[in-house]
């Protein structure tokens, strides 16, 4: 039998345990999630492309627990689920992305890590009913490239959120796609 002071108790451990992850929150604007990415993401470029698919279907399964305090300690704040068909396969693809807020929707980065290769999804946007999952939401998008006069601007609001973007650009000779994710 529990008694109301071993729930009580209970309940005080996880007011401790929030207030610890709202002070982390609150003191290092990071998240642990940010900080692995930070590390990991300036070694992206030399993963092999089965740790690539790997990481990727790891982080697209996770993606449930995004947008709660638990979820965005591990995976980091600003990560969408971007859904499209394979051009080729005609299966449905999921990829997790870094995004920053743009009006009326998404801005994100083909920049694959600064691999001179685009990723596959940023060709799949051609033909395919598009969604996002933000903040467990599910939205339809339409799509849109970036234009050259714009590209400063938006590449700042991105870099805002995830710097590492900067040692992207600097990695690879193509130009990087960015692409709005318009809610339709």
């Amino acid at each position: 039998e529990i008694t109301n002071l071993e729930i009580s108790d209970l309940d005080q451990k996880i007011k401790d345990f929030q207030n610890k992850i709202d002070g982390f929150k609150d003191n290092n604007q990071e998240s642990y999630g940010y900080l692995i990415w930070r590390l990991l993401g300036k070694s992206f470029h030399i993963w092999p492309t089965w740790l690539v698919k790997f990481v990727t279907f790891i982080h697209t399964k996770l993606i449930k627990f995004n947008h709660t305090k638990i979820g965005t300690l591990i995976l980091g704040g600003n990560i969408l689920l971007l859904e499209t068909k394979g051009r080729q396969s005609g299966k449905i693809r999921k990829v997790p992305l870094t995004y920053a807020e743009i009006d009326n929707g998404f801005l994100v980065a083909a920049s694959y890590g600064g691999r001179d290769k685009t990723p596959n999804w940023f060709y799949n946007l051609e033909n395919s009913n598009t969604f996002v999952t933000v903040h467990k939401d599910r939205l339809k998008v339409r799509t849109e490239l970036v234009q050259d006069n714009e590209l400063e601007y938006f590449w700042n609001k991105l870099i805002a959120i995830y710097p590492t973007f900067n040692i992207y650009k600097q990695r690879t000779s193509r130009k990087i796609p960015l692409v709005k994710m318009i809610k339709v």
